[in-house]
């Protein structure tokens, strides 16, 4: 439908806007851009990171942009008018992954100083830093409901995460490399799993059972995502394919 042209540098992280009119792409070349999606029109680029821009996530609202980058650090955008908002400080190495909660009180993020840190998105403050893993963080996600978050990790593990308390529920372990993307099905009973090796584990959240291992990938899963709709489930490879999955 669009080739979007803009970025001079590798593209790491798009996200779409709720309403579905815009798209944000995060980039190797410092910069974030917001497109419109019907015309592939670039927008704004917002300047204001001095490393790679890892990951980008709207607000629910919409009117906000949350980024992270490998400069350490979190900026919120106002999507409007591109201005930044806010620098948030606090992680002492890259800024891999970055998720507004559903209500958009609060941010989350996970970096390579092996912690999560759940921000106060209105303010800027840093309200609690969660330490369980052992290695890189590669990926955050909030549940659903805004109760727990599930980060995956180059310790090979997922855990999941008390979102008021800060408190570790439960490390799910099954893959044998480094889980480089985790997801919530809509309903937040379950959780995808991406991992090295072609893994790609699908878990029941209460218990912590492996449900299923979704065998086809040949090189790492490097992004799954669940329909709205939690029938199906899509995972993107080093393998040069995207393969939907059904899942019910």
């Amino acid at each position: 439908l669009q080739t979007l042209e803009g970025h001079s540098k590798t593209v790491y992280s798009v996200s779409w806007s709720p309403d579905g009119k815009y798209l944000a792409s995060g980039s190797d070349d410092e910069t974030v851009i917001i497109w419109d999606a019907k015309s592939g029109e670039k927008l704004k680029t917002l300047k204001g990171h001095s490393g790679r821009v890892k990951s980008v996530c709207w607000s629910p609202d919409g009117k906000y942009l949350a980024s992270g980058s490998y400069d350490e650090t979190l900026i919120i955008w106002d999507a409007k008018s591109g201005a930044k908002l806010k620098t948030l400080e606090g992680h002492s190495n890259c800024v891999e992954s970055v998720s507004w909660s559903p209500d958009g009180k609060y941010l989350a993020s996970g970096s390579w100083d092996k912690t999560v840190i759940i921000w106060d998105a209105k303010s800027g403050a840093k309200l609690k830093t969660l330490e369980g893993h052992s290695d890189w963080v590669e990926s955050v996600s909030w549940s659903p409901d805004g109760k727990y978050l599930a980060s995956g990790a180059n310790d090979n593990n997922v855990i999941i995460w008390d979102a008021n308390s800060g408190w570790l529920i439960q490390t799910l372990k099954g893959h044998s490399w480094i889980v480089y993307s985790v997801c919530w099905s809509p309903d937040g009973k379950y959780l995808a799993s991406g991992a090295g090796f072609g893994s790609l584990i699908i878990w029941d959240v209460n218990s912590g059972e492996k449900l299923k291992t979704l065998k086809g990938h040949s090189r790492s899963v490097e992004s799954v995502c669940w329909s709205p709709d939690g029938r199906y489930l899509a995972s993107g490879s080093a393998d040069k394919t995207v393969k939907i999955w059904g899942v019910e």
